[in-house]
């Protein structure tokens, strides 16, 4: 049983990655706590924010303060993302509950999916994430046709939202898998462990883990179209229980100068779930 306890981790790095917290932070945790009722919020983090909306936020989590890992089982931890990657790993594997990046809007509450192990959403692939059914098919037969085979539309399994009882076995084989980590950075490994190495074990052990549509959580993605669904338009997700945001590629257009009067007076997919949390 996943216990109703949520975790975030922020601050690895004293200039905060150069996206200290700001408003998109805050609503990422106050929507979760007003959405799904947790026990309890804890706030992992090496280095504390400060500012109005962490001032606003603080009383109402939990603070964990710890030292960011510099490596595992010998292998160095050279960029903060993978840092991060291994805090929250060991946070569900200890405490149990859920975890969310900071660039998320919560949506609908999470509790159905707590009788199960672990639960991790699936991530599409860009190239394939918008086609219709049959956009889809008429693609398949056209790579079936030329001998290249099948044509996935999934990239990997997302860290980024996770679900977990306490001592997950599947968290137990993804810490394992670190033993092999090989990525020094922005290479052509950066995201192996993240995406790719637990899609690898829920293939091995389907019993360990639920996987979910890339609707439920990822859903529009991080290229200029998904980023336009969420920060342009407005569209109802009707499949979605949050929105990862992609605060990597909305930062500096649309995350870092934004204020509640924007949010309240243009209508977007995000503003219109961000209001709610003001």
């Amino acid at each position: 049983m996943i216990p109703n306890i949520f975790h975030f981790v922020f601050g690895m790095s004293s200039n905060f990655g150069g996206r200290p917290f700001s408003l998109s932070h805050y609503l990422a945790i106050k929507s979760a706590i007003e959405v799904n009722k947790p026990d309890k919020v804890y706030f992992h983090y090496q280095f504390e924010p400060e500012g109005t909306w962490w001032d606003k936020i603080k009383p109402e989590i939990t603070l964990i303060k710890i030292d960011a890992p510099k490596e595992i089982f010998g292998n160095k931890l050279h960029n903060v993302a993978h840092q991060a990657d291994i805090v929250r790993l060991k946070a569900l594997y200890e405490h149990g509950g859920v975890y969310l990046d900071a660039d998320v809007i919560c949506k609908k509450p999470l509790k159905e999916f707590y009788n199960n192990s672990f639960v991790i959403g699936q991530e599409f692939r860009v190239e394939n994430a918008y086609l219709n059914q049959w956009q889809y098919a008429l693609k398949v037969i056209k790579k079936i046709s030329t001998g290249k085979g099948y044509l996935s539309k999934i990239q990997g399994l997302c860290n980024a939202v996770m679900m977990a009882e306490p001592k997950s076995k599947f968290i137990e084989l993804w810490l394992e898998s670190y033993k092999n980590f090989r990525s020094v950075g922005r290479d052509q490994y950066w995201s192996e462990h993240s995406v790719e190495v637990p899609l690898a074990l829920a293939k091995q052990n389907p019993d360990l883990v639920k996987i979910l549509s890339p609707k439920h959580f990822h859903f529009p993605l991080w290229d200029p179209k998904g980023i336009s669904l969420l920060f342009e338009e407005q569209e109802d997700f009707e499949e979605a229980y949050l929105h990862h945001i992609w605060e990597s590629f909305a930062w500096e257009r649309y995350l870092s100068n934004l204020t509640p009067s924007e949010i309240l007076t243009k209508d977007t997919t995000y503003n219109k779930l961000a209001r709610n949390f003001l």
